[in-house]
């Protein structure tokens, strides 16, 4: 897989984007408020668009989550639950 670097930033980059630590740049990328960062070795790359685009939340305003993907995994377990009870 090739990936055009110009369309991607690593996480101090970022950090001096938007004018904060490396260290929260990356709880950022965990928490998933950058879609679309990858792994490439040790090194996070982040989509610059994401990046550019990103909007600070208010103070004690949590991000929003895939529900969609909550209730697959709810629905999942709930599958695997029921077929290890039946003999």
């Amino acid at each position: 897989m090739l990936i055009e670097t110009d369309n991607y930033v690593d996480v101090n980059t970022a950090a001096k984007m938007l004018g904060v630590t490396p260290t929260r740049i990356s709880a950022l990328c965990k928490s998933g408020r950058f879609h679309g960062a990858i792994y490439v070795g040790r090194t996070r790359l982040i989509p610059r668009q994401e990046v550019e685009n990103h909007t600070k939340l208010k103070p004690g305003v949590k991000p929003k989550q895939d529900n969609k993907a909550f209730i697959a995994g709810i629905l999942e377990q709930m599958k695997e639950d029921n077929t290890n009870e039946q003999p």
